[in-house]
């Protein structure tokens, strides 16, 4: 794609959380329930990145400074399973719902029975990005090229989670 434009600079961020988001925000429903569904055992991993770091990237490349890189994969600096993310956010919370793994194919299913619906609580497209890791590439720039330090999950949580 990079060939096809070359003047362009793609952002491929990881997984994005902040506050009154749609990551954290369906998280902190689902762990006041007993039971969380897992997609699949959990494992997948995700380096969850906050919206204000990529906010903070795409402003320092879109300024009269040229860069050498032309493809971000931005990443935050903790790598957690899906697993550990809704454990997370349970904490934070102060919950402690049972983790229940559902096999990817439930979840494939359960996502074509409700695509007829307007606006889906689940997509296709949503269970197919659970099945592979979202990690940002190593050799890709990152944030590091761009002089920024992201934020952790761990210490945003108390602010982008909604009170008990």
């Amino acid at each position: 794609m990079l060939e096809a434009l070359p003047k362009a600079i793609l952002l491929r961020p990881s997984v994005l959380f902040g506050p009154d988001d749609a990551l954290l925000a369906n998280l902190a429903r689902l762990v006041r329930l007993p039971l969380v569904p897992l997609f699949g055992r959990g494992a997948t991993r995700l380096q969850p990145v906050h919206v204000d770091d990529v906010a903070r990237a795409a402003v320092r490349l879109s300024g009269s400074r040229p860069v050498e890189r032309r493809l971000f994969e931005l990443g935050g600096p903790e790598i957690l399973s899906y697993r550990e993310l809704v454990q997370r956010v349970a904490a934070q919370l102060g919950r402690h719902p049972r983790l229940v793994p559902l096999p990817f194919l439930a979840w494939r299913l359960a996502a074509a029975l409700l695509a007829p619906l307007p606006s889906p609580p689940l997509t296709r497209d949503q269970v197919l990005l659970m099945q592979r890791d979202n990690l940002a590439d190593p050799d890709a720039g990152g944030f590091a090229d761009l002089g920024i330090v992201p934020r952790t999950l761990h210490d945003s949580l108390p602010r982008c989670l909604p009170e008990n």
